[in-house]
């Protein structure tokens, strides 16, 4: 039997090859900082787009109609115990952070929506060296947000009009991106050299709910539940597919990629349709009641190919998800493996319940701000829950503390640090 080598001595284009195969820049970070050989092996890789990327904003305020603004990326990261797969008492987490413009500079970013974190928690570390977990990159997002008088940016509110934003896969070098505003779909193509930035209407006939990039195009999804698939760097329709739902104006969608594939998921409001209602002025589903218990039914879509050379790409209903579990909001969706978590079955959907109150709107109430010295405020009222599609049953997730322990609150293991900070 030939002696076995060391890891170190692989061969340099072998390891080129693997570091090639790397989805994130935090994996190549991680590959890179082995050891000697695989860090001269491969380059450093490029930082995210070009952002926080300022710019200047009309907005509907007569005393102030233009306002400085900056372009911003969220990242959720799970992170790991060393030894997480191998030892079952191991644990993880989620953690969503926003860049800024100091280097390993993050702001910690409220799981359940786009908002700062106002209150940070005691136990949460100043310093996170990721060499000392199993750092796993799950989705981007990027969020617009206001910048004060003096420069800096408001921590605690995102621009209330742009419901989501994707920027092109190759935004690098192209600057391309795609928002849905007021429920209008506009495209831009942003430039570094110039804080104004022109927003096309793309269609203003229909509201859209959800967008996101998959396979080199920008999927979006409106109102009446029609998919539309666009060529990131043409903006031209290369897929249309229509509404996969009867009564399409009562559900609200997500966009979800999982395992290389994309799905859909829609939350069906017509098994209430006197208790929700979409009011197209707000870019909301709204119900009157004060309390209302709203029943809950959700399906998820997959798109696979057809078989058919005029519409490559179709969309079936799947009822089980396996040993995977969903996360969907308004800006940002997921999907993660549960079979590694004790007390996690999988097949379920976690949302967060968005459907706002009319009353509060008629007596011109404030949002409660996201989280206190207490905790987030969608815990404590109820409105992150679970979703099981084997038994179509849904309940908050606090009454699931396997799955919440993964969301909040930061566990204390993250204070253990050794060597200098990487993030």
């Amino acid at each position: 039997m030939a002696p076995c080598r060391s890891w170190s001595e692989l061969p340099k284009e072998l390891i080129s090859y693997i570091a090639k195969c790397l989805d994130t820049r935090t994996d190549v970070l991680r590959f890179r900082a082995v050891c000697c050989s695989w860090r001269a092996s491969v380059p450093l890789p490029p930082k995210s787009p070009k952002l926080p990327m300022h710019f200047s904003l009309p907005v509907n305020d007569p005393r102030k109609p233009i306002v400085s603004a900056v372009i911003s990326q969220t990242v959720v990261y799970r992170i790991a115990q060393p030894g997480f797969h191998a030892h079952p008492n191991r644990k993880s987490c989620f953690i969503r952070v926003e860049e800024t413009e100091q280097e390993n500079k993050l702001r910690l970013v409220n799981p359940f929506s786009e908002r700062l974190i106002k209150h940070m928690p005691a136990n949460f570390p100043k310093e996170i060296n990721h060499l000392n977990f199993r750092v796993e990159e799950l989705t981007k997002g990027f969020s617009i947000r206001i910048l004060k008088d003096d420069g800096s940016s408001d921590l605690h509110d995102n621009i209330f009009w742009t419901r989501k934003l994707k920027l092109a896969s190759d935004f690098d070098s192209s600057y391309k991106a795609i928002s849905i505003s007021s429920g209008k779909l506009r495209r831009a193509r942003l430039n570094t050299y110039t804080t104004d930035i022109h927003w096309c209407s793309l269609d203003t006939e229909v509201h859209y709910r959800d967008i996101t990039n998959f396979d080199g195009k920008f999927f979006m999804v409106n109102n009446y539940g029609v998919i539309l698939g666009m060529d990131e760097s043409f903006y031209t329709l290369d897929e249309v597919h229509t509404s996969l739902e009867q009564k399409d104006w009562e559900c609200e969608r997500y966009f979800v990629e999982s395992c290389g594939h994309l799905y859909l998921v829609v939350r069906d409001f017509l098994i209430c349709p006197t208790l929700v209602q979409y009011n197209y002025t707000l870019d909301a589903f709204m119900t009157e009641a004060k309390d209302a218990n709203v029943p809950v039914k959700f399906k998820v879509y997959k798109r696979i190919p057809s078989g058919d050379q005029r519409s490559r790409f179709c969309w079936v209903e799947v009822n089980d998800l396996g040993d995977r579990a969903f996360f969907v909001s308004t800006d940002c969706s997921f999907s993660f493996l549960t079979r590694d978590y004790t007390g996690c079955g999988g097949n379920c959907i976690i949302y967060v319940d968005e459907i706002d109150n009319v009353e509060r709107f008629r007596k011109f109430e404030p949002i409660e701000a996201d989280n206190d010295k207490e905790g987030l405020k969608q815990l404590k009222n109820g409105k992150v829950r679970l979703y099981n599609l084997a038994d179509q049953s849904s309940a908050p997730l606090a009454l699931f503390p396997h799955y919440l322990d993964m969301f909040w609150p930061p566990p204390t293991w993250l204070k253990w640090d050794q060597g200098p900070s990487n993030a």
